[in-house]
């Protein structure tokens, strides 16, 4: 077992494979605080510790106090059960459970074609050709 929570954070970092400021960014964290945790000189905020379980799918009472395992072990099950609870649509649920399955950076490419798409469903309800077509179908 860690001696310390700043232990712990840098062997969850280690565990990620990935860099501070990669973690620090996840976090919106400045990376020399994350430097402070792992060396510790410094203790997460509470806000930080729900933080780290929320964006790496942590368990608590590992990063706290090193016991049990260092990750949650969300089922699809369980994601299915969430997402039952947000729509009936099957579609919009099997949507729902991929994108939660999605890394940070998929996310983003996701979000980004969304939002394009629906800008562009936007440009259309507005143009005049729609409103030459909503006008001739009213006659």
């Amino acid at each position: 077992m860690d001696n310390n929570i700043g232990e712990r954070i840098g062997k969850l970092i280690k565990a990620l494979n990935i860099k501070k400021v990669r973690f620090a960014e996840r976090l919106k964290i400045d990376q020399s605080y994350v430097t402070q945790l792992t060396s510790g000189k410094r203790n997460p905020s509470e806000r930080t510790i729900f933080d780290i379980c929320r964006e790496f799918n942590v368990r608590e009472e590992w990063l706290r106090n090193g016991n049990g395992e260092m990750f949650l072990n969300v089922t699809e099950d369980e994601f299915a059960k969430a997402a039952a609870t947000l729509s009936n649509d099957t579609f919009i649920r099997s949507l729902i459970i991929e994108y939660w399955k999605l890394d940070e950076d998929s996310k983003k490419l996701f979000r980004n074609f969304v939002h394009k798409l629906s800008d562009d469903m936007r440009v259309k309800e507005n143009s005049p050709e729609k409103s030459i077509q909503t006008k001739a179908s009213n006659q």
